[in-house]
Parts: C-alpha cells; sequence; structure tokens
C-alpha cells in the first residue's frame, strides 16, 4: 500500500476513536465507556444489601432503572424494631416492625422491584445497648450468606465505609457483606459495589442528615437515570410514612428534583490477586 494511502487511513482511524472516545474524558468516564462496550450486558441479578426498611431510599432511581432488564433483590437485614418517630407516635417492638413491612413492600412495589427479603436481626445490632452483639452478628453473617447463596447475584450493591448517614448499621451491614465475599472468596462471581454521594451531592441535603461522602477519583462507577427512575423512587420514599413527615418528603423530593444531573456514584470494590513477599 502506497505511503499516502496509508497515512489517510491512519488518520481516518484517529479521527474515529476521537469520536468515540470524545474530548478528554474522565479517568472514570473512560472506564465505564470501556467497561460498557466489554460487558455489553446488565446484570441478570442483583441484590442491594441494606440495614433498615427505608435505606433503599438512598439508591432509588438506580434500583427503579434496573427493574426493567435485570432481577433486583432488595434485601432488608435488621428489623427496624427501635425506628421510633414523633410524627408516627408508634412504640419500639412487633407493632412497628409490622409496619415497616408493610411499607417497605410498598416501596418495592412503587421501584418496580422484587418483593424485600428481611433478615430480621434485631435493630441496632446490639450497638444500642438491647440484645448481644455477638450474637447477632454471628446470626446475621449466616442469614446473609445464604441469602446469597440462594439467590446467586451477579452484582452486590451496599453501604460504603462512610454509611451514608454515618450510622452504625449502614456501615456495619457493608462490612459484613464485604467480609462474606472476602471470607468465601466469591469475587470472581459476584461484583461488589459500595454506594457513595460525592461531596458537591451531600449540600442538597440538610446539614444535620451528617451525610459522608467519597472522593469523585474513587468513584469510577457512574450510573445515570431517567425522569421517570426518579419518579418511581419518589413513589416508593412516600411508602415510608411512619419514618418522615409529610414536610420531610415534600423536602427531600424537592432537593432532588433541584439536582438536575440525575446521577448517582458507586465504587466497586476490587481485590488484589497477586501474592507479595512483604509490602
Amino acid at each position: 500500500m502506497p505511503l499516502k494511502m496509508k497515512t489517510n487511513k491512519l488518520i481516518r482511524l484517529i479521527i474515529l476513536l476521537f469520536l468515540v472516545v470524545g474530548c478528554d474524558p474522565l479517568p472514570e468516564q473512560k472506564n465505564m465507556d470501556m467497561e460498557s462496550l466489554l460487558n455489553g450486558k446488565p446484570p441478570k441479578t442483583i441484590m442491594a444489601i441494606f440495614a433498615h426498611p427505608d435505606d433503599e431510599t438512598t439508591i432509588g432511581p438506580v434500583l427503579a432503572k434496573y427493574a426493567s432488564i435485570s432481577d433486583v433483590h432488595l434485601v432488608v437485614a435488621t428489623d427496624g424494631s427501635f425506628g421510633v418517630t414523633n410524627h408516627a407516635k408508634i412504640p419500639a417492638g412487633d407493632s412497628l416492625i409490622a409496619i415497616r413491612k408493610i411499607e417497605t413492600e410498598c416501596a418495592c412495589r412503587e421501584l418496580g422491584i422484587k418483593p424485600p427479603h428481611f433478615l430480621e436481626a434485631k435493630d441496632g445490632l446490639g450497638l444500642n445497648g438491647h440484645n448481644n452483639f455477638y450474637d447477632e452478628v454471628t446470626q446475621l453473617k449466616k442469614r446473609l450468606a445464604d441469602k446469597i447463596i440462594e439467590l446467586q447475584p451477579d452484582v452486590i450493591l451496599t453501604f460504603g465505609p462512610d454509611g451514608d448517614t454515618g450510622h452504625p448499621d449502614h456501615r456495619l451491614i457493608g462490612l459484613l457483606t464485604t467480609e462474606i465475599l472476602l471470607r468465601e472468596s466469591w469475587f470472581d462471581k459476584i461484583d461488589l459495589y459500595h454506594f457513595a454521594w460525592t461531596k458537591e451531592q451531600t449540600t442538597k441535603f440538610p446539614k444535620d442528615w451528617g451525610l459522608g461522602w467519597a472522593h469523585e477519583k474513587v468513584l469510577h462507577t457512574k450510573i445515570d437515570f431517567s425522569a421517570k427512575d426518579e419518579q418511581m423512587a419518589f413513589a416508593s420514599l412516600q411508602c415510608h410514612q411512619s419514618q418522615f413527615t409529610k414536610q420531610e418528603m415534600t423536602d427531600w423530593i424537592q432537593a432532588e428534583k433541584n439536582d438536575t444531573t440525575n446521577v448517582l456514584y458507586f465504587r466497586k470494590f476490587v481485590v488484589d490477586t497477586i501474592r507479595r513477599n512483604g509490602f
């Protein structure tokens, strides 16, 4: 082939690559684009593991988005028996547990996902002075592992070290989920993603929520969602009437509407399998 023809062919290839990749995308955008090109298929089964009946509201739009293309399961670790609020006036205990189950079932229907799975660990897991912490954690780890075996997820979503609001139950559920996957060496068949806010995203909510965040440089998984996904999430939020007043729900929904970026971030937990002799 003449040199001129080779040069023209090379120029056309460079232009094509430029159009596909775009102008200097961020590293995480490069990773996501490449991951999408290589993977091509959504996960068959997604398992969202959270601490309380209402924690799924944190990533509601993402659950709604995947509901139409994957089997999405919500696993609720604790019974939420101590989630007493002034406006609902429901005492701690069995009545509140029953109501919060109904609310979570309602939320799953609104999101379009599978009915919830309740592991029924004691709310607080003993950290709140009730029940024995070690007994609760031992039983919960077994139930979590059994549920993972039952559902055979391709992807697990849970809280990261920041625990969203920093709630100890939130942090612990993320840690226990991570522990189980490490213990059983299930990372070769299950992708674990920790949800996290960016610092900028936390500013749309009241400061007294005490939201944690992760630096954008480590949040390599970016999930966009549609206005329809967001509306489904709003409808699911309104199922949790024992936990939020109407005004709190209105303020929360308005804060989300004001944020037109419509994106949530996750950090994939990656295991280094290279064995080294020293640091």
